[in-house]
């Protein structure tokens, strides 16, 4: 049987990435990929690598030394895994996420066949248990349960993707994307171009869901901010029918920030859409990536 390599992306909680890489090894799956996105200068790996307990998986670091981001990170350790050789059931995990009993073996079943595929469990999450599979609305930009309807297309949750083997190559995702929107994308294309996205509900993710960004945090505002701009040129529309979408998200993008401004009592939201609007107009981004002060030295 082909091996089941695991990837996730590890961001300062020791603890988070213990869990899963535990549950990982529970599930049966044969090697994990951590990339380090932490910019700590390598302390909170160390803590994770000397915490870890042995175990019958394999774990391998990549360690770039700055924070890639989502779609860069998965996209180093997939050309990694690719350069060894690609006949793998691929696993991406979010660090913060742990499977229930059984996960693995019913994704894996789900991709086993010869047509490209990307399957997903059930997310038990922060609101409950849904389905792995959503729909993006090209017009609202909401991500709504029930179907595309006129202008939309499909996605699975990302914070648990099994994939076919015939798609271990790099890039798997659209680095243009930091942080968020990048499993939009995804879905549209791999959709476009005749992969298959499976759900699989007999497995269930149990996700914490933020766990690393912070909901709320200037972070966690720019990056949705831009995701959402980034996703109007994503999506294969005309220049015309680009600046029409452009209006009607900027229209919800204010909607959406006066919102959570108020919820939140900070002006923390506007000030993540005005610096992406700005950014993506120039064609650049900011990582935000907040600074970590090393422990002290004993």
């Amino acid at each position: 049987m082909r091996e089941c390599i695991a990837v996730l992306l590890h961001f300062r909680s020791v603890d988070l990435t213990r869990r899963c890489v535990a549950s990982l090894d529970a599930q049966g799956v044969d090697a994990v990929y951590i990339v380090d996105n932490s910019e700590d200068a390598g302390f909170s790996l160390s803590a994770l690598q000397q915490s870890l307990p042995a175990g019958r998986i394999r774990v391998r670091y990549l360690e770039p030394g700055i924070n890639l981001g989502f779609a860069r990170g998965v996209n180093i350790a997939v050309a990694a895994i690719a350069s060894e050789g690609p006949d793998v059931d691929l696993l991406l995990i979010n660090s913060d996420a742990t499977l229930a009993p059984g996960t693995v073996d019913h994704l894996r079943r789900a991709v086993a066949g010869e047509a490209a595929a990307i399957a997903a469990p059930s997310i038990d999450g922060p609101t409950g248990l849904v389905p792995a599979r959503t729909y993006y609305r090209h017009l609202s930009g909401a991500i709504t349960p029930v179907g595309p309807g006129w202008l939309g297309h499909a996605l699975l949750g990302g914070a648990c993707l099994m994939v076919h083997r015939s798609l271990v190559r790099a890039p798997l995702f659209d680095e243009s994307f930091f942080f968020y929107g990048d499993d939009i994308e995804m879905g549209y294309r791999m959709t476009k171009n005749g992969v298959i996205l499976v759900d699989v509900p007999e497995g269930i993710v149990i996700h914490q869901g933020s766990g690393s960004s912070g909901n709320g945090s200037l972070f966690y505002e720019y990056h949705m901010s831009r995701a959402h701009l980034l996703l109007v040129g994503k999506l294969g529309y005309a220049r015309p029918a680009r600046l029409a979408l452009l209006a009607g998200r900027m229209v919800s993008l204010v909607l959406r920030a006066g919102v959570r401004s108020l919820r939140y009592r900070s002006a923390r939201p506007w000030k993540g859409l005005a610096m992406a609007v700005f950014d993506v107009s120039r064609g650049r981004y900011r990582t935000l990536t907040p600074p970590c002060d090393p422990p002290a030295r004993s």
